[in-house]
């Protein structure tokens, strides 16, 4: 039996029921995380490393093989550091540029991070590609350097002091001209117009040949504060991983992973993007790795459902404060206005 189902896909059914089937379960809606398109290049990178393994890795743990115990832990952490690696940045292109982190150990997590993360994530940036996605604020805030680096252009050249006056002024009207068309591919880009997979490469190559090393020390310098953040350490989640993996080797639910990565720092409240990393790392563990034996879309899953269902009690019903009565304000009692006799001095007598 093959541990991982080549062709499973982690988001989309492989035939979806037809909505004039009264049989048709209703699927509960997702929870808002990675796109379908980046969580299946996620669980590709996944399925590589999995179809080397002899079973499923909880199988593995539990028998009386060391050796297999062993390579199912080693597997697991691996999975771990590399899908929150993963979802730190939020696209496919930087997940397939850094590929699997194989080792967890200190030395080689040292290693890895940042040099090796930022030089992937480097790589794509030269590309044309944006490495960072636009799920939470930290990614919003890279993106947005990315795009202003690829802006930088030309200009460099403008303003060279050691450029001649027409030379600069050449330079000068080059580089808006390629701005110019730079943006109008960014806005074709988002609006979906002028066709497809053509459109997206021509993107690309105005985008690489405007690639600078100013531009290259700007994004350097943003995806080291993105993976670094101190609101949301990696190095927290590397430190206190063993209970992570515990949760997902011992068969526990999606709450089990949750309450295993709320001693994390950075993947909890009260922050609602470090709240919704959390939710969205335990989801991704439990539906697109061989960890459990959960075999559909995270909409099939149970403990999603009965999560939901759960959660959405929990935000109709009245809170504590909203039960209580409330009483109007009371206004303070106004003393009676009594006659004072003064002297002609003005002081009371």
């Amino acid at each position: 039996r093959e541990p991982w189902p080549p062709l499973w896909s982690p988001r989309l059914p492989p035939s979806r029921p037809s909505s004039s089937s009264s049989t048709a379960p209703l699927s509960p809606p997702r929870l808002d995380c990675s796109d379908e398109r980046t969580t299946m290049r996620w669980h590709r990178l996944i399925a590589q490393q999995a179809s080397m393994l002899d079973g499923r890795p909880a199988e593995m743990y539990q028998s009386s093989d060391n050796a297999a115990k062993h390579l199912a832990q080693d597997f697991t952490e691996s999975c771990l550091m590399s899908l929150a690696v993963w979802r730190r940045f939020g696209t496919a292109e930087f997940a397939e540029a850094l590929g699997w982190l194989h080792r967890t150990d200190y030395a080689a997590m040292l290693a890895a991070m940042p040099d090796r993360v930022v030089d992937a994530a480097v790589q794509v940036w030269s590309q044309g590609r944006h490495a960072v996605g636009e799920r939470t604020a930290a990614q919003r805030a890279a993106r947005a350097v990315e795009a202003r680096a690829w802006e930088f252009g030309h200009a460099a050249a403008a303003e060279d002091p050691a450029t001649s006056a027409a030379a600069a002024l050449d330079a000068l009207g080059d580089s808006r001209e390629a701005a110019a068309e730079l943006r109008e591919a960014e806005l074709r880009g988002t609006l979906r117009q002028g066709g497809g997979a053509a459109a997206d490469r021509e993107l690309m190559r105005l985008r690489s040949a405007r690639v600078t090393a100013a531009g290259e020390a700007a994004v350097r310098a943003a995806y080291a504060r993105l993976l670094n953040a101190k609101h949301q350490p990696l190095w927290d989640l590397w430190r206190k991983r063993h209970s992570v993996t515990a949760a997902l080797l011992g068969g526990a639910s999606l709450e089990g992973v949750r309450e295993a990565l709320l001693q994390v720092r950075g993947f909890s409240g009260p922050d609602t993007d470090a709240e919704a990393e959390g939710w969205g790392l335990a989801f991704d563990l439990m539906t697109t790795t061989p960890l459990t034996d959960n075999m559909g879309p995270v909409a099939w899953s149970g403990d999603y459902a009965a999560w939901l269902r759960r959660r959405v009690a929990k935000n109709k019903a009245p809170s504590a404060a909203a039960s209580v009565s409330r009483t109007g304000p009371i206004s303070a009692r106004r003393r009676p206005v009594v006659p004072v006799l003064m002297d002609s001095t003005g002081y009371c007598c």
